[in-house]
């Protein structure tokens, strides 16, 4: 008698409740956006007195005509001359996209990222 009343009052079991926020879970995110397996490489010009490491992941993010790369809420430099085919990649993305710095010249001034 009195688990049916409580049942019965209460409407909707606690786990129903939740079927709403595990949908709003599954809409993808800014980063969960994935290319595909084909890998792409970009040149980046670094500014000056930046510290990068091979394997640091960085944000790619297209600013009008310019891309611009940042690593720790710092823009860390700019692609000279981004293909036109990772442009559209990135525009269809939103503008951002994740890279990897796969190579660092010798003299620190230019760097080598993936993009996946």
């Amino acid at each position: 008698m009195g688990v049916d009343f409580i049942r019965n009052e209460s409407g909707k079991p606690w786990r129903k409740r939740w079927y709403k926020g595990r949908d709003l879970l599954k809409i993808p995110s800014l980063f969960d956006v994935e290319f595909s397996e084909q890998q792409r490489l970009i040149n980046v010009d670094l500014d000056c007195d930046v510290d990068l490491r091979v394997g640091d992941q960085v944000i790619v993010q297209l600013n009008g005509s310019a891309t611009i790369v940042s690593h720790a809420q710092l823009c860390v430099g700019r692609v000279a001359a981004c293909p036109d085919e990772i442009r559209a990649t990135i525009a269809e993305c939103g503008g951002v996209a994740l890279g990897t710095v796969e190579r660092i010249s010798l003299f620190g001034n230019n760097a080598e990222l993936s993009i996946r």
